[in-house]
Parts: C-alpha cells; sequence; structure tokens
C-alpha cells in the first residue's frame, strides 16, 4: 500500500473542510483507513462490515435516544446490515445518504452530538465504494499473551461500547470511557454477564449482536489476571 497519495488526499480533504462553510464536497475520498492493530490474515485492503463498518455505526449511530431499535429516530433504524444498506448506493459513496450525512453542517449531520473522525468516516467511505457487501473476516488470531486495557481491552471498547456508554447521557447510566470506569464494571459483574448475553444482565453489544468468542476471552483474561 502506497501511503504518499493517501497522505496528499488527506491534505487536501482536511484543507477543504476547514474552508467550507456548507457541506463538504464529497468528490474527495478520504484517505484509506489504517491496518488493524492486530493480526490479521483476511485482506488488509478490503473493509469488511462485521468487523470495522457495523460496529462504527452501532457506537456512533444505533445508540440509546438516536437510532438504535427503540427509539428509531427519524424513523429510522441503523442496527444491523438490512437497515444499513438501505441507506447505501452501493459502489457510490457519494450518493449514498448514509455517507453524504456524515459531513453534512446542517441538523442532518450524523451522529449530532460529537461527529465520526476522519478515520472513522474513510471506513463507511471505502465499505460502501467496494461494494458495501455483508461481508466479515473471522481469521483474526486472538493474541492473549499480553492482555492489558491500553492494548486489549481499550480497543474493543472504542469500537463497540463508548458510543452507547460515553458522554453525558451514557445508557443504563453506565459509562465505560476509563480505565477506572472498565474496572468498575468488571468488580460489579456487570461486564463479564452483559458480555455473555447472561440472564438478568442488559446485553452488549445491543441488538442482537455479541463480541467474537476471542474478544469476549480477552476481558475475561485481563480480569482474571488482575485487570492491567
Amino acid at each position: 500500500m502506497k501511503c504518499q497519495p493517501y497522505a496528499i488526499t488527506f491534505i487536501l480533504a482536511t484543507a477543504f473542510l476547514a474552508s467550507c462553510h456548507h457541506d463538504a464536497d464529497l468528490t474527495i475520498a478520504p484517505p484509506k483507513p489504517p491496518p488493524p492493530g492486530f493480526e490479521f490474515k483476511c485482506s488488509h485492503d478490503t473493509i469488511y462490515f462485521h468487523n470495522f463498518v457495523l460496529p462504527v455505526i452501532i457506537s456512533g449511530c444505533a445508540k440509546s435516544g438516536c437510532h438504535d431499535e427503540a427509539t428509531k429516530k427519524a424513523g429510522l433504524f441503523l442496527g444491523n446490515y438490512e437497515s444499513i444498506i438501505s441507506q447505501v448506493t452501493p459502489f457510490d459513496p457519494q450518493e449514498s445518504d448514509l455517507y453524504k450525512v456524515l459531513f453534512s453542517n446542517s441538523e442532518r449531520r450524523m451522529p449530532p452530538g460529537t461527529p465520526l473522525n476522519m478515520n472513522q468516516k474513510s471506513i463507511i467511505y471505502w465499505w460502501i465504494a467496494q461494494g458495501a457487501y455483508n461481508n466479515r473476516c473471522d481469521s483474526i488470531v486472538c493474541d492473549s499473551s499480553n492482555v492489558t486495557y491500553a492494548s486489549s481491552i481499550a480497543p474493543i471498547s472504542q469500537a463497540w461500547c463508548t458510543g452507547c456508554h460515553g458522554g453525558s447521557k451514557p445508557a443504563n447510566n453506565l459509562l465505560l470511557e476509563t480505565y477506572d470506569e472498565m474496572v468498575a464494571c468488571a468488580n460489579s459483574g456487570r461486564l463479564m454477564g452483559a458480555l455473555r448475553h447472561e440472564s438478568g444482565f442488559f446485553p452488549m453489544p445491543q441488538g442482537g449482536l455479541t463480541l467474537s468468542p476471542c474478544e469476549i476471552n480477552l476481558f475475561q483474561i485481563w480480569i482474571n489476571t488482575g485487570k492491567p
């Protein structure tokens, strides 16, 4: 992968966005997202819906009070592939409502409170540009040799949890933005009960989704080793 063209594109896109008083020029493609920070045996050039796109949308859009199954703000649910693809024109990000609202400077901008960052927008763009397929990669090596909050837990939490459990109105009044908040949740027993969808616990992630066995195992190892 050649980095220089993407870097130039990023600079041009950033300059344009800074000077724009209305909507961004969607004809400028964002840089491709960086490769995952873990051993990944599938194609590094493919943006997989279940691995990369769905976590961004669940955390940023399909959260309590917005486009989750209970609220359906503006009549729109964005918690699964079928609902998300209805807002997408495959192979054409610029004509996809899902992508256009990310850059809107009006009340239509999504998410309305905290916009997605450039890397998250890039994930959406390149997934659509590649055909917006309902794909996933299960060939992820689960490295459990040195599990820490910073290297193992925080990346999963940021992808799947903090969109709902962050900000001023976290779902179920549960914040999971920091190490101390995650430790408190683990100590209460709520964390593993929720991740394993056990009876009596509110299942996480929402919408009938589950983390992979590898990811759930990393949380358990982190707890068993003293929450480093």
